[in-house]
């Protein structure tokens, strides 16, 4: 399935701090629910030994995640924080375990066990591929392929489908004990009910998607097509980047550009955040970015400028992020930081225009989505260079975007970005979303400057978007289990670190 800006580039919006861990399980758990028809009587959660799921997922908040997905609640309900001691009252009894179980070929692999209302057992596994991403692909034991991008019959039948019922509905897939049915839009409750009623049929269940569904085509597949698009046609990568969008999902550009104005809108006040006396509390460390904006203004830095109130919004951001306040996802919750640190430092600073910085934010995602199209935003997968590595490649994006630059120089940024971050390793200290995090989304942020600067002012670059990513993601599959996003090595297990106490 094409990758959609809004779905998996910029966004979702969230709680933090890892998007892998809470808006992903979030997701995962949501659908399930959908299938399950109500809210189960009991639900168990299982991590696999030794992945990376199981040993942060009270770290970062995936079991919170899970329950507000299970229960139906919105993932920015201000619950969020007490899910644990919510879900009694609704009913349920729910259950996190750490055991092996068929199916988990992912370090964030989830297993869903569930006793409905009725008596019966609905099983799921499902991985979290980062950003929020996911793919469920077994439900009671069938493999399938489900993504949360539309609409969703499961069909336990001793019978072949008719295929003629389904005309103009969508998709017909078969496993091991009946079908598929993937539709981009609802199926008619008469569909259903012919259905159920069909002879051979043992279960219907439905769901409905989590994110906007694709209706459209993807009007290019790589980064090489997506700057020849827009040279043919003279518009930039961020007006590219919102053609593309407004086709794959069949929606209205107007209706793109408010949704990610709202996007805007939450980085904007994430940063505020971040910066006043109220910016949450957060694990391990004491909040700075207020300090060091102040100190820039007194002129009691060795250099200060743009590129430090940059990296002082970006930090304030992933302040808010790991106190679990909202933000948004560009493209992880890891990363949460980097762009904020940009676009606002354009509106604050720079006094650009915010219908163009809209735009530029089209562009960040336009960069985004050659790796999520062709790698991962998984730091359990590919280390720190997919997520905040991928952030600072966005913003250079948006930097080129904003000054006027083509479509190409926009990716030659992002490029020379993703060089500077390869190899970088995902080291989490205390499997908490902090250190280095902050300071690296800090120093990213300043660097999507300085490398929009490099390009603009004539820079070529020798190795393009597309062999950037191959070799970003080629790169960081050679990292060891421990240096992605496991607390296993690195930083997170010297003698320092270690011996931090939690502030929370």
């Amino acid at each position: 399935m094409a990758v959609s800006i809004l779905n998996n580039v910029i966004g979702p919006v969230m709680p933090g701090s890892s998007s892998s861990h809470t808006a992903g399980p979030y997701h995962i758990a949501k659908l399930f629910r959908g299938f399950a028809g109500a809210l189960p009587k009991r639900t168990v959660f299982t991590f696999a030994p030794g992945s990376s799921i199981a040993e942060c997922y009270r770290d970062q908040g995936a079991d919170l995640a899970l329950v507000m997905g299970i229960l139906g609640l919105p993932l920015t309900d201000g619950r969020f924080r007490e899910a644990l001691s919510l879900f009694p009252a609704f009913g349920i009894e729910i259950e996190f375990a750490i055991d092996n179980f068929k199916g988990a070929r992912h370090p964030n692999s989830i297993m869903i066990e569930a006793e409905t209302e009725g008596g019966g057992i609905l099983t799921a596994v499902a991985d979290s591929t980062g950003g929020g991403a996911f793919t469920l692909h077994a439900l009671n034991g069938c493999q399938v392929d489900i993504s949360g991008d539309a609409y969703y019959l499961f069909v336990e039948s001793e019978l072949p489908p008719d295929s003629g019922s389904f005309d103009g509905y969508g998709t017909v897939t078969r496993h091991e004990n009946g079908f598929l049915l993937t539709s981009p839009y609802e199926i008619p409750p008469e569909t259903v009910d012919k259905l159920r009623a069909a002879p051979g049929v043992s279960s219907l269940r439905a769901a409905e998607p989590v994110f906007y569904p694709i209706r459209g085509r993807a009007l290019y597949k790589d980064g090489r097509e997506m700057i020849e698009y827009a040279r043919e046609r003279g518009i930039s990568l961020g007006e590219t980047a919102l053609e593309y969008e407004s086709a794959l999902l069949d929606m209205p550009k107007d209706e793109l550009d408010r949704e990610m104005e709202r996007r805007l809108s939450v980085m904007e006040r994430a940063v505020a955040l971040g910066l006043s006396d109220g910016s949450p509390r957060m694990s391990l460390l004491a909040p700075t970015a207020k300090e060091i904006m102040a100190a820039e203004a007194a002129g009691k830095l060795a250099l200060g400028g743009i590129h430090t109130r940059a990296a002082a919004r970006a930090m304030a951001a992933m302040q808010v992020n790991s106190g679990q306040g909202i933000v948004c996802a560009a493209p992880t919750g890891g990363s949460a930081g980097v762009l904020p640190g940009v676009v606002v430092t354009m509106l604050d600073d720079l006094k650009i225009p915010r219908a163009d910085v809209v735009r530029a934010m089209w562009a960040a995602g336009a960069a985004g989505w050659v790796l999520g199209e062709h790698g991962t935003f998984a730091a359990e997968v590919c280390g720190c260079q997919v997520e905040i590595g991928a952030a600072g490649a966005m913003g250079a994006a948006a930097v080129v975007e904003m000054a006027g630059g083509s479509a190409a120089q926009c990716c030659d940024a992002a490029a020379v970005m993703f060089q500077n971050a390869m190899g970088l390793v995902c080291d989490l200290v205390q499997a908490t979303v902090e250190i280095p995090c902050h300071t690296r989304n800090a120093s990213f942020a300043s660097q999507a400057f300085v490398c929009a600067d490099l390009v603009l002012g004539g820079y070529h670059n020798p190795v393009g978007i597309d062999c950037t990513v191959e070799a970003v993601c080629a790169s960081g599959r050679m990292l060891p289990c421990e240096l992605r996003c496991t607390s296993l090595g690195g930083m997170a297990v010297t003698s320092e670190a270690l011996a931090m106490k939690k502030r929370r």
